[in-house]
């Protein structure tokens, strides 16, 4: 099974370990599963359900509160502390 982290400092997911290649930035924690997490470049919000392979599936609510399942790449998401 594959992990997810994201830097404590920008708040971007990313697939290693070893630090952000975003910020390059060294604090480094894994992402794990209800994680709220926001799609960049939309006004999307959602938790996570499943990890796999660099992707993410996250379970999303629209503003009429219906629930539906979206699977999104690492490098769109963005950690929401």
């Amino acid at each position: 099974m594959s992990t997810l982290c994201y830097c404590l400092q920008c708040r971007r997911v990313f697939n290693e370990e070893n630090g952000c290649p975003y910020c390059k930035g060294t604090s480094v924690k894994e992402l794990s599963k209800d994680s709220p997490v926001n799609v960049l470049g939309s006004k999307l919000k959602g938790k996570v359900l499943k990890i796999e392979e660099g992707k993410a599936r996250l379970l999303i609510r629209d503003e009429n509160n219906q629930k539906y399942i979206k699977e999104f790449e690492a490098d769109k998401l963005r950690k929401i502390l």
